[in-house]
């Protein structure tokens, strides 16, 4: 399987978008994103995944793992007329994947060294803008790559305050959508739920549960034929979930940490050929080790 598919299915992260809802009793706290300006949080993302084809005629290839670690930085710039902009920036990337050869990407993550994004963040953190550039200031589609991944990747806060076992759903546009020229939208399902208030002197954190469904409902696709050939329509169907928990510190407006893991199943159909299903166990940890 070709590297860059391997990347764009790791790219199905976690979101967490909602409208809150639920009937829990107790105190209850309004998150809003007011990070302090000049605020500077740095990262590590590490993400395990294992591949498998389970149906079609590759189905008798072996299982490919890769493991990617990204340590970033975000840094506030603060307020602006639409929101809080926070520049990020890529620190160094790392991919460990047998079956791709040694060093067969380094030369791509090298080039991803030093990057950045200014991203503009509404009060509840729902992404307004996430426009990504090289070290030359020009985008490229590694960039837009990115920009996409950064959106899914963020979370949006409730729109009133919660309590423990509040819990707000919503639905999360993936970037798989438009790399397969899918005829609608391909969405995940978020549920947020309030697990714990945390009090640790003058912060307080929530921690939270975290479930992440797919779909499951055949999106049709169109490719073009080639050497002249009319399109070609077929089917994707996604399937499966993510779970686990997040931890948001409210002083800080940061994810403190987060841990989720699941498989996710996709299976594609063509006219006149076998459908294909490919299979991806996921484990993804994210932790902030430092701020300023």
């Amino acid at each position: 399987m070709p590297a860059r598919r391997l990347l764009a299915l790791a790219a199905i992260v976690l979101v967490m978008i909602g409208g809150c809802r639920g009937g829990a009793s107790g105190p209850k706290v309004t998150l809003r994103y007011h990070p302090p300006a000049g605020a500077a949080y740095h990262y590590r993302l590490d993400q395990q995944n294992a591949v498998r084809i389970e149906g079609g005629p590759m189905s008798a290839l072996p299982e490919q793992t890769f493991r990617m670690r990204i340590y970033y930085t975000q840094r506030v710039q603060g307020p602006t007329q639409n929101g809080v902009t926070v520049t990020v920036t890529f620190d160094s990337t790392s991919l460990d994947a047998p079956g791709m050869g040694a060093g067969a990407m380094q030369p791509a993550l090298d080039r991803m060294r030093g990057m950045k994004s200014d991203v503009v963040y509404d009060d509840r953190m729902h992404v307004l803008s996430a426009v990504f550039t090289g070290l030359t200031g020009a985008p490229s589609p590694v960039t837009e790559q990115l920009a996409s991944s950064m959106k899914s990747m963020a979370y949006a806060l409730p729109e009133g305050p919660v309590g423990v076992g509040d819990s707000w759903v919503a639905e999360h546009e993936l970037p798989l959508g438009q790399q397969f020229n899918a005829s609608q939208a391909l969405k995940s399902r978020t549920k947020m739920t309030v697990k714990e208030i945390q009090i640790a002197g003058a912060d307080t954190a929530v921690l939270l549960d975290v479930e992440t469904t797919f779909p499951d409902e055949p999106i049709t696709l169109t490719q073009q034929g080639e050497g002249g050939a009319p399109p070609q329509t077929g089917t994707l169907r996604l399937s499966g979930n993510l779970s686990g928990e997040q931890l948001f510190s409210i002083s800080r407006s940061a994810q403190v940490r987060a841990m989720m893991g699941g498989t996710i199943k996709m299976k594609r159909g063509a006219a006149g050929q076998p459908p294909v299903t490919i299979s991806m166990t996921q484990q993804t940890s994210l932790q902030l080790t430092e701020a300023k």
